[in-house]
């Protein structure tokens, strides 16, 4: 799917000390000057157990001595993660969409889906394309995107489906409550 003909394989996550979390390019970058080795761009791979499986461009450190290793340290503090290297992949200092699939067939994980890559649009839009690290987006473009994306996780996490109660509590179907909110 991400990279064909690569095989997934788990790397110990090990930070360095000066390393920020979201920051793996930054990151690798310091690593690789002041140790040697070499930066590998491919795809982190998480899971959303019966929901979904995202792949997050990544970069990890290739030491001298032949060893993969995240020196990026995680938000939830994960020890190891399942990483897929990308011969295709160079960074450049521009954002990529993380890739997503949905496991199983629901609106509201279609939806979830959409909204996400619809939020990763908005980030990059224009001259915000060029722009590393802390991004200003207007409220009126953002702010819809984000609400949307906390009721679908909400939603999903509770277990709701497109014909679950819509958990905005109006006691009609999502499939026809705020499922119907989405030009998708």
């Amino acid at each position: 799917m991400v990279a064909p003909g690569q095989t997934p394989g788990y790397l110990q996550v090990q930070p360095t000390p000066t390393a920020r979390v979201n920051e793996c390019f930054l990151n690798v970058q310091e690593q690789v000057e002041a140790e040697g080795g070499q930066m590998l761009c491919g795809w982190q791979i998480w899971e959303w157990p019966n929901v979904l499986v995202e792949a997050e461009f990544h970069a990890v450190w290739f030491s001298l001595d032949g060893r993969l290793v995240d020196v990026t340290p995680k938000q939830e503090g994960e020890g190891r993660i399942l990483f897929v290297g990308d011969p295709s992949l160079a960074y450049a200092g521009l954002a990529k969409d993380n890739v997503r699939l949905a496991i199983r067939d629901d609106l509201l994980i279609r939806h979830f889906i959409r909204v996400s890559e619809e939020i990763v649009k908005v980030m990059n839009r224009g001259e915000r394309a060029g722009t590393y690290g802390y991004v200003s987006i207007p409220a009126h473009e953002i702010e819809p995107l984000m609400d949307a994306r906390s009721l679908l996780g909400r939603s999903i996490a509770e277990g709701r489906r497109e014909k679950s109660p819509c958990l905005c509590g109006s006691g009609g179907r999502y499939k026809y409550c705020h499922g119907r909110d989405f030009p998708w």
